[in-house]
């Protein structure tokens, strides 16, 4: 799954000597396209990730495991390995034993892994935070955590402090930020020499022992923390190296406490694929990054996407190294599919369907891609390892054939063991040994699962049901639009606006446009010409924030279409 490379510019950090041995593997499983994937034996005695990863690291010392671009470093396996025992090492001598709490809330960062590893060889739970989320949220969910110790840069370090202190927890503040002297607080804490007696701690129950703690993303309520085993972690790992097919490099753009981020660091860790860690997203600097680390996989999101390549700079660099970008599902569109494809034909494009709570559910593989875009372009894939999917009629509550929309429910291996100190949330979650996911979508003939949208924003009016993706599809083909999103209640929807800046707007072709395309029954009440839209650092729209302040907008545009086409009606 490796190979040799060249790092422009780049300092490699080497701290353990010299060993050639094979790379260890990730197993493979294939799907039967059904409701029920196939299930393999793929746990054994292993003793928990510390243990997984103290034994894999030692296995390739010399192979570049991830590269840090601000801090302009790559870091070899034998160097991770070395520094995560040293800074094990110096947090048990604070302290830090099995099942305590690590809070990481930062940007991006090498020694994010560090932290990670370190803390799992002592067998404790790791916490990561978004540090780009409000104080409010970052203020519960500290206050819930309670940690024993938290990692920090200079954005988030105060905070954390205040809350603590608040909250007269003796909890420990480490900082990655450079200090007067050019060195971080993290670094000291690593200059000790290495314990060669040092081991992890061996973990008896890895299906049933949390790893980590992470926050949901919070695009349709407050964070929620899902607690997630050992054994849910190891088997994302070999789903996605399974969904991207022996990925030499991985860019990820997504923050640290993000699902999929972390399940990247982890399959990192086990193989031979080394993680490409950015600054923050810009469209001309993740090109450069592309170009200059020959990029193969890339993971940012559709809508992130959908701004790299219709950029000026995808046109000015060479992008031709790109294999694989993974995008999102439930802001993605057919119009978004077809558009990003066209922008960039030679590379796949994949898709997952993923949570937190229950791991990656459903994915288009890089080995099926071929067929599958031609034939099911808006599909989230086939099933993953391990798990059973059902979908559930929403008003009868019975299983839906095939091409019956409805709840999906989903039960297997990647199921979260329960969200933090949530007893109650936890048994409502769940319904007769499945998880309710919240979404709505359907199962062809042949096993392939489509996801129409969140629950909460499928709109009912006079019996029959309007699913916002449906319209947004319709809409952002016209080139006044930029971006669309369709929101409502039980009376009436609305359809809000971002227009395209290089093209002039004419609000009476496209409500014109709008009639023209859509069934009578699909006409918005109101058209809401909006310049942005609220987002997760990643591009989501938080359309539960649409919704609580719309009645708070000022709108600017908002005569109803069937008046429109009275006037033109008459004007006839």
């Amino acid at each position: 799954m490796g190979t040799n490379r060249t790092f422009k510019n780049i300092s490699v950090m080497t701290d353990s000597p010299r060993k050639n041995s094979k790379s260890s593997g990730v197993s493979r499983g294939i799907n039967s396209y059904r409701s029920t994937s196939q299930t393999l034996n793929i746990f054994k005695d292993y003793g928990g990730l510390g243990h997984l990863y103290y034994e894999t690291l030692a296995s390739d010392l010399d192979k570049i495991l991830q590269v840090d671009i601000i801090m302009s470093i790559a870091e070899t396996k034998g160097s991770v390995r070395s520094r995560s025992i040293r800074l094990a090492s110096e947090m048990r001598a604070c302290g830090i034993v099995e099942k305590d709490i690590v809070v990481v809330c930062s940007g991006k960062n090498a020694d994010q892994t560090i932290v990670l590893v370190a803390s799992l060889f002592l067998g404790a739970i790791v916490a990561p935070l978004d540090p780009e989320s409000s104080n409010k949220e970052k203020d519960r969910l500290i206050r819930k955590l309670k940690p024993k110790i938290c990692f920090a840069d200079s954005r988030t370090e105060t905070h954390i402090k205040r809350i603590l202190h608040e909250m007269h927890l003796q909890t420990k503040v480490v900082s990655f930020s450079q200090e007067d002297g050019g060195i971080s607080e993290f670094s000291k804490w690593i200059q000790h020499k290495e314990d060669e007696e040092f081991r992890p701690i061996y973990i008896e129950d890895p299906r049933r022992t949390v790893a980590l703690i992470l926050p949901t993303q919070g695009t349709t309520d407050f964070p929620k923390l899902v607690c997630v085993s050992h054994n849910n972690i190891c088997l994302q790992c070999m789903n996605f190296a399974d969904i991207f097919y022996h990925p030499v490099n991985i860019l990820s753009f997504f923050s640290f406490s993000w699902f999929l981020h972390i399940i990247m660091v982890c399959l990192c860790l086990e193989t031979s694929v080394t993680l490409i860690i950015p600054g923050l997203f810009f469209e001309r600097s993740a090109c450069k990054v592309i170009q200059d680390f020959n990029v193969e996989c890339l993971l940012l999101g559709t809508d992130f996407a959908m701004r790299l390549f219709h950029s000026s700079a995808a046109k000015d660099y060479n992008l031709s190294c790109l294999k694989t970008v993974m995008i999102g599902v439930n802001n993605t569109t057919p119009h978004d599919i077809y558009t990003l494809k066209k922008a960039m034909p030679k590379v796949q494009f994949l898709s997952n369907y993923s949570m937190v709570e229950t791991g990656c559910i459903a994915a288009t593989r890089s080995k099926d891609y071929p067929s599958i875009f031609c034939d099911k372009p808006t599909t989230v894939g086939s099933l993953t390892l391990n798990c059973k999917v059902k979908i559930i009629n929403i008003h009868t509550k019975e299983v839906c054939p095939p091409k019956k929309v409805g709840e999906i429910y989903y039960s297997g291996d990647g199921l979260m063991l329960g969200y933090f100190k949530d007893p109650e949330r936890t048994m409502a979650s769940r319904e007769k040994g499945y998880f309710r996911t919240g979404d709505v979508g359907m199962f062809d003939e042949a096993g392939w699962l489509f996801v129409r949208g969140r629950l909460e924003d499928m709109i009912d009016i006079d019996n029959w049901s309007l699913f916002p993706l449906d319209i947004e599809d319709i809409v952002l083909r016209h080139p006044y639009v930029k971006d669309a999103v369709v929101i409502g209640n039980q009376k009436t929807h609305v359809i809000l606006i971002k227009k395209n800046l290089d093209v002039e707007f004419n609000e009476p072709d496209l409500k014109r446009y709008i009639c023209e395309s859509l069934s009578p029954k699909y006409w918005p009440s109101r058209i809401i010409l909006q310049e942005h839209f609220p987002r997760t650092n990643v591009g989501s729209v938080k359309r539960r924030t649409i919704r609580e302040d719309l009645l708070q907008v000022s709108i600017r545009y908002s005569s109803s279409l069937s008046l429109l086409q009275r006037e033109e009606s008459l004007s006839n």
